[in-house]
């Protein structure tokens, strides 16, 4: 231990020696043998390391720190299991009444007659005249038509030619005084009205009846007619109305399309409940 103190010692007074006396050469040794140095502290190394002490409390808690960024969302896990069904709630309030409103839209036509009954609802589209196919013809329509008062037209060529069809007036044919008056009638030319139903959307026509269903309104109501059963044209079965007009004029036996009351046979139509030879009704309903 000694002798490396005063080891330590030289070394150090050499260093120090050696700054002022840069010049000369080994002047270091021979300072050391005529020194004499007092109060000089010798550093000890280090000695060998001991065991870890013990851990000391925690420090105090640190001063929380800024919130970070929002991470970016994960993926969306599965779906899981249904649960049960919630019991019925209770009714809502009852709102408030909308505006009146038109929600119709059933459209019909009125034959026999040159308006619509306005007092049900409905108002007239247009009135006009009843027209089809010659009533001994094969060929052409075999649907009646409301032809319009005021016919517009398009591209035409005058005069009958070519391979056409032909569209005739149309005449009421009665030789009975039922079940309309035939000396007013008879040979004389139909009126007929297209009709609207403001609030009603849907129409029927119901043949052999005078009344509609329940919950239906009557637009109007009278006899089922159709072209004569022995004539080589076929045609629809419409509602005539029960107190049919006529047009003014055309009091002449003209033809073209024709009407007839339709009468019911027995047979495949059981009888009762119909009639051999009765006139059949009709009512035309909407709703």
């Amino acid at each position: 231990m000694v002798a490396l103190s005063a080891l330590f010692l030289s070394l150090c007074m050499c260093v120090a020696m050696a700054v002022d006396t840069e010049d000369e050469e080994g002047s270091c040794p021979k300072q050391m043998a005529n020194s004499n140095v007092n109060n000089i502290t010798v550093v000890a190394p280090a000695g060998p390391a001991g065991s870890k002490g013990d851990t000391g409390p925690a420090g105090p808690r640190g001063v929380p720190g800024e919130r970070g960024e929002a991470g970016r969302p994960g993926k969306q896990g599965p779906y899981g299991p249904e649960g049960e069904k919630g019991e019925k709630g209770n009714p809502g309030q009852k709102g408030d009444q909308g505006a009146e409103g038109f929600g119709g839209g059933a459209v019909y036509i009125r034959w026999g007659r040159t308006a619509c009954d306005e007092g049900t609802g409905t108002e007239t589209v247009y009135s006009g005249r009843a027209g089809g196919a010659m009533y001994n013809e094969a060929g052409g329509g075999s649907n009646y038509q409301c032809l319009p008062a005021d016919p517009e037209w398009g591209l035409h060529q005058d005069g009958v030619q070519g391979w056409k069809s032909y569209m005739y007036g149309a005449e009421y044919d009665l030789n009975t005084d039922a079940p309309y008056d035939a000396a007013s009638l008879q040979n004389r030319e139909v009126p007929c009205a297209a009709c609207f139903s403001l609030s009603r959307r849907s129409h029927i026509m119901i043949p052999a009846r005078k009344l509609c269903p329940q919950g239906w309104t009557r637009e109007y109501h009278g006899y089922l007619m159709a072209g004569y059963h022995g004539h080589s044209s076929r045609t629809e079965f419409v509602c005539m109305d029960g107190e049919a007009e006529a047009l003014p004029g055309g009091e002449g036996d003209e033809n073209g399309a024709l009407f007839y009351p339709v009468e019911a046979r027995c047979g495949s139509l059981p009888c009762p409940p119909y009639v051999e030879g009765r006139e059949l009704t009709c009512v035309v309903c909407t709703k």
